[in-house]
């Protein structure tokens, strides 16, 4: 259904909770506490079959009775009770509903029956559904708190979906701390209807998002995720994390939402396509959110690492050049007005070493000068402590400076206790602030992915050959023969010879029945090649060590044969 009626869950005039109470415990107090405290403009019918007046208004029993437009409903009560209040909700023709209840897909058999009903009964009103077994939605600009989280975030133009309550939770508590801000936090659980794609394809289109983070265990609606991703990451970064990537983690992942996640490097291949980049950790994917909520795009990698120490330095500039980012070569004209301020037994290099006794002054200096040299695209401010410096006065003279710029700049404080004040007026005023160079540093590079994967997206494919050639019989040859057999899933191989049967470009193929084999194939196709075991009964290769990558000389290929056989 898209994005169909997602307005009005998101800015509704008018909110219903069902299974609303005052138990101080109980997630419906925890829902009506959140609208309540966040001071949320619209309606809010509180909905109980028991209650008269709660939270100083009136209860009713019923959506029904309340005989009045409701945009969004919040139902809160055991699972089964969920369908029937769906078709009251549909009723009424409210917009939607979240449904934080749990108990569905994720306990078998009984839930999924249950989710059924639940369905069928959304569809038939085309009401629309967030959930079930979610933490519920937050949204800044209309001061929407629909879920049972402790606190609003921040403001801000960063958005958050996932399919997880305790990394929405955990992110939303983190960026409290460290004064990011978001305008939605969207838990969808189990999708039963919204999913990723839709979720997506409507942040595209409203004003207060310009990046979108997305933490995921398993894709419901495969198409429609890529075409939104394809979309919005052409004018918003998506930054993703995929979990479930090993045999436990897959288990586990079925265990909360339901679902088995797909072989892991598919995912790889579709997020890269999509334009949006992957992250591998919780730590990576807020230290994307920090950087892209408090600074500009990073679009060229010529960095400035300016420090008060030559270890810190050069950890950074040795972790740059392993994300492939490039240290920026400083002109003349920079060296000479750095010359002008530093001492002169200094390095004359970049990273910039500005010494151990670097003043507030000589800080605010070098960032100057590196803010107006063509050549740096990006600066890195390091401080480790030190009883000749003073973090929070060296925090105080760079805020001064960075206030109103548009240039990224982000900083690490290293230490413990000494800088946690400096730490905290960089948060304040919104400078992204890290506790060691490679965080960030590789947050400087994950952001620069993005520009890159959107180099690729707006490329335009090849032409193909205007007089395709088909091979219809050997097609049909294909086809017929594995369908005799008892296993009719396709080889590697034979679905490669049917692709090139239809016109359809493939990579070289070969089979070998021993190691010699496979090194003489090597050798024909030409190195760098992949193994793979070639079995009709294996269809996913990767979880049986069945896949060897990047084989580039004889002693490899030979090696990897024989792990594979074994």
């Amino acid at each position: 259904m898209g994005i169909h009626n997602l307005e009005r869950m998101f800015q509704p005039e008018s909110v219903a909770v069902i299974g609303a109470n005052e138990r101080k415990e109980s997630i419906g107090a925890a829902l009506m506490r959140n609208l309540i405290q966040g001071k949320y403009p619209g309606k809010i019918y509180p909905v109980n079959v028991e209650g008269e007046k709660m939270w100083g208004r009136q209860v009713f029993r019923s959506v029904a009775d309340i005989q009045e437009p409701v945009d969004l409903a919040i139902i809160a009560t055991p699972i089964d009770t969920v369908p029937q209040l769906v078709r009251e909700c549909g009723q009424i023709q409210a917009g939607g509903a979240v449904l934080i209840s749990a108990g569905g897909k994720e306990i078998g058999g009984k839930g999924k029956e249950i989710e059924t009903a639940i369905r069928r009964e959304a569809e038939t009103f085309g009401l629309r559904l967030i959930g079930p077994n979610c933490m519920g939605i937050t949204c800044s600009q209309s001061a929407l708190n629909a879920s049972f989280a402790s606190q609003m975030p921040h403001p801000g133009k960063t958005a958050f979906i996932s399919q997880s309550g305790s990394m929405y939770t955990s992110i939303l508590d983190i960026s409290l701390r460290e004064k990011i801000g978001f305008s939605y936090f969207v838990s969808l659980g189990s999708m039963l209807d919204v999913d990723f794609g839709d979720v997506i394809d409507y942040l595209g289109g409203v004003t207060d998002v310009s990046s979108i983070l997305i933490y995921i265990e398993d894709l419901s609606r495969h198409r429609t995720f890529m075409s939104a991703a394809r979309s919005v990451s052409r004018v918003k970064p998506i930054i993703a994390m995929k979990a479930g990537k090993t045999r436990p983690g897959i288990s586990s992942t079925a265990s909360l939402t339901g679902a088995m996640t797909s072989e892991d490097a598919i995912y790889d291949a579709a997020f890269k396509r999509a334009g949006i980049v992957r992250v591998k950790t919780f730590e990576e994917l807020f230290d994307c959110a920090e950087l892209l909520s408090k600074q500009p795009r990073v679009v060229e990698t010529d960095l400035a690492i300016i420090t008060n120490a030559g270890g810190p330095g050069v950890l950074a500039a040795d972790s740059l050049a392993d994300y492939g980012g490039i240290a920026a070569v400083l002109s003349q004209e920079t060296l000479a007005k750095l010359d002008a301020v530093l001492p002169p037994y200094r390095t004359r290099t970049n990273p910039i070493d500005i010494l151990g006794n670097a003043t507030p002054e000589r800080y605010r200096q070098v960032v100057e000068i590196c803010m107006n040299a063509p050549e740096i695209k990006g600066i890195l401010v390091i401080l480790a402590p030190n009883s000749l410096n003073d973090p929070s006065e060296v925090a105080k003279a760079l805020t001064e400076v960075l206030k109103g710029k548009n240039f990224p700049v982000f900083t690490t404080w290293m230490g413990g206790p000494s800088v946690e004040v400096g730490r905290e007026i960089f948060n304040h005023a919104g400078i992204p602030t890290f506790d060691t160079p490679e965080r960030a540093v590789r947050a400087f590079m994950d952001v620069h992915r993005y520009s890159k994967n959107l180099e690729m997206i707006e490329q335009i494919p090849r032409k193909l050959p205007i007089n395709l050639k088909f091979d219809t019989p050997k097609a049909q040859s294909l086809i017929d023969g594995e369908l005799e057999r008892d296993n009719p899933l396709l080889t590697e191989v034979a679905s490669k010879d049917l692709l090139s049967a239809y016109g359809i470009p493939v990579n070289p193929t070969r089979v070998a029945a021993t190691a010699k084999e496979a090194w003489r194939e090597a050798q024909a196709v030409g190195l760098p090649v992949v193994l793979k075991i070639h079995s009709q009964d294996i269809s996913h290769k990767s979880e049986v060590a069945g896949v060897q990558l990047d084989l580039k000389n004889e002693f490899e290929v030979y090696g990897a044969f024989q792990m594979i056989m074994e």
